[in-house]
Order: C-alpha cells, then sequence, then structure tokens
C-alpha cells in the first residue's frame, strides 16, 4: 500500500501523507533531503557568509534597500532545484502542492512569534512574454487551502499585482538583475491600499539570487500600499558571490 512506501522528498508523489499528513512532515522529511539555512546564514538574506561573517550580497549592504530581511526553507541545489525546475518549465504542477505544505510548515515554526498581517506572492504576469501560468500564487492557493491560522492573499484581484510583462531575471548577471527589478517595479500595482495598510506583509516566492525582485515588491507594498513592514521567503537562497560574479 502506498502508506507503507519508503518514500522521501522529492518523491513526494508516491506518498500516502502529500495531502493530508501534518505539513511538518514534509518539512522533517525534505529536510534530509535538502540543506537548510543555518544560524551562520545572512540575517538579512539568508545567504551563505565569507570568511570573515561578510554577506556577498550588495543589497544587504544597500541603503535604499527596501525589504526588511528575506527568510529561504532551503538552498537551490540538488532535488529541490530540480523539483523547482520541474513546476515552473517542465509542467510538473502538482509541486504546489508539496510547496504549499513546505511553506505552511515553516510558518508555524518560524513565524509563530510574529506572524505577518498578510502572505502574498511575488505576482506573476501571465500572457505574452510572461510566465505559462502564475506559479507564485498556485502555491499560496494550496497552503491555503489546508485549515491553519495564516492569512494567505487569494483575492481576485491579489493585494498587488503585476501588469505587465518584464524582463527574465532568472539566471541572469547582477546588472541585468537589477534592470529587471526596476522594470517590475513599474509594472506593479496595489488595487485595494486597504488590503495592505499599515500592515505587516510577507512576500512568498520560489528563488533568491540577489534579493533585488523581492525588494522592488516590498517598495511598491510600502510606498503605493502603505504597508508597515514588508519581509520576504523564499523556498530556495541561491548561491551568490556578489561582485565577484557581477564582473564575469
Amino acid at each position: 500500500m502506498a502508506s507503507q512506501l519508503p518514500v522521501t522528498f522529492p518523491c513526494c508523489f508516491r506518498c500516502a501523507h502529500r495531502s493530508s499528513g501534518p505539513p511538518a512532515l514534509c518539512l522533517r522529511c525534505a529536510s534530509g533531503r535538502i540543506q537548510r539555512p543555518d544560524a551562520d546564514a545572512c540575517a538579512i538574506c539568508s545567504q551563505r557568509l565569507l570568511a570573515g561573517g561578510r554577506c556577498p550580497n550588495e543589497l544587504c549592504r544597500s541603503p535604499r534597500r527596501r525589504i526588511g530581511r528575506i527568510r529561504a526553507i532551503g538552498y537551490q541545489s540538488g532535488p529541490l532545484r530540480t523539483a523547482i525546475y520541474d513546476y515552473k518549465y517542465r509542467g510538473a504542477r502538482d509541486w504546489a502542492v508539496i510547496f504549499g505544505r513546505l511553506l505552511l510548515a515553516w510558518l508555524d515554526v518560524q513565524s509563530a512569534a510574529d506572524p505577518p498581517d498578510l502572505i502574498v506572492a511575488n505576482p506573476s504576469f501571465v500572457g505574452p512574454g510572461g510566465q505559462s501560468f502564475a506559479h507564485t500564487e498556485a502555491v499560496l492557493a494550496a497552503a491555503a487551502h489546508c485549515a491553519g491560522p495564516w492569512a494567505f492573499d487569494t483575492g481576485c484581484p491579489a493585494a498587488v499585482v503585476k501588469t505587465a510583462a518584464t524582463l527574465k531575471s532568472a539566471d541572469s548577471q547582477a546588472w541585468s538583475k537589477q534592470a529587471a527589478a526596476a522594470e517590475l517595479r513599474d509594472a506593479l500595482r496595489v488595487p485595494d491600499r486597504h488590503r495592505t495598510a499599515g500592515r505587516f506583509v510577507l512576500v512568498y516566492d520560489d528563488v533568491c539570487t540577489t534579493g533585488r525582485q523581492l525588494d522592488a515588491v516590498a517598495a511598491c507594498l510600502l510606498d503605493q500600499g502603505g504597508a508597515a513592514r514588508v519581509e520576504g521567503v523564499v523556498l530556495a537562497r541561491a548561491p551568490w558571490a556578489g561582485v565577484a560574479a557581477q564582473r564575469r
């Protein structure tokens, strides 16, 4: 029987608990196969620190940074990297359920003492030049489907929306990531300020490399939406070598 199969992450679709067991079980299982940030990671962006305790991510030192901090469930490597790629680009959309459960379990552990007022997605634009489907929103919808105390933004329209396709950010160099983030900021809108004004908003995304995209969303929520505080959480923190990577 399925419940007797010795399955572990990422063989989640053969697991009897994939949609009904406690989310903590999914995170505990995945933690045996993915690399998790530890106490030595950057307190602002969850990046691995260089020798001497310095973060290579320039956003963390920027006086113009708008997002408070970005925390990560894991690092973008091994099975987690493959699962995210399969979900976004290879049509394996059932991963939204697993990712939603990982997010729920992370929230239960990391945010119980300081819960956000609203959890939103880094918004997708589905259409010409944009994403093939609303991948971040689908994960939030899957998480919201489970009973729990968390205020997921599943409204239509969403609390923050992307109005046009923008430059691609994935696997780009630092200079192009900055350009993509600036273009994203121009494409973002807050339809109803009353939903975010004065609130602590947590922004979910799948992968963070420099954090510029999440910073752009934070800027929109703070400036247009009147949010009091914005932080981010991602499934996977990609490695980043800072200035050295920008010069390659």
